[in-house]
């Protein structure tokens, strides 16, 4: 049933059976292109950069929430907000992205484990470890976030098992027919791989 909801909304927002890449002209005049710029320049105006900001501020309090970053990229069409995280846990550098769709009420937080970054070196990850005095652990964060998320901000996890679904007839900027998935049309045109054990 849920499929099917938000199959018919993302069909509001993008053409079907037009490519954005073989047949782009086309597909910049359609009425669902035009409704989705729309809605994407209204989230990135000035006024709605309040609510990005507002959001953020549910996370003040936490001792660790509160370093959220805001990498929203409304200007690349991104159809949602992004506020990334990062985390040091067990010696390894982490991170949780999150997700908060601009065209439904629904969000999807993404951990990684940056196995091989040459970003932060093995020392610089050992002294925030130890800096670190929060007990919690990452998924104990995802968890809290979740909390703050489904009761102050009223939003929904994205059904999990509906993240990889393929639409075989819309697609939008860089993906072609038959390769843009649920996740590309809420959200953004990442990738994210889900299994049971994620969250």
């Amino acid at each position: 049933m849920i499929n099917e909801v938000l199959k018919n909304i993302a069909y509001l927002y993008y053409p079907k059976n037009i490519c954005p890449w073989t047949q782009k002209e086309q597909y910049l005049e359609t009425v669902e292109y035009k409704r989705l710029e729309t809605v994407i320049n209204l989230f990135d105006s000035d006024d709605n950069l309040k609510i990005r900001n507002s959001i953020k501020e549910e996370f003040d309090e936490d001792s660790v929430l509160k370093d959220f970053q805001d990498f929203s990229r409304l200007n690349w069409q991104d159809r949602c907000y992004t506020f990334f995280l990062n985390v040091v846990e067990n010696g390894e550098l982490c991170s949780i992205t999150l997700y908060l769709s601009i065209l439904v009420p629904y969000y999807v937080i993404d951990t990684i484990i940056h196995k091989e970054q040459m970003m932060i070196s093995k020392a610089r990850i050992e002294e925030l470890e130890k800096e670190n005095l929060d007990p919690r652990r990452m998924k104990d964060l995802v968890l809290e976030v979740e909390d703050i998320l489904e009761k102050k901000l009223l939003y929904s996890k994205f059904p999990k098992s509906l993240l990889n679904n393929k639409f075989e007839d819309i697609s939008f900027q860089d993906s072609y027919l038959g390769e843009f998935k649920m996740f590309n049309a809420f959200f953004n045109n990442q990738v994210i791989y889900q299994d049971e054990n994620d969250n």
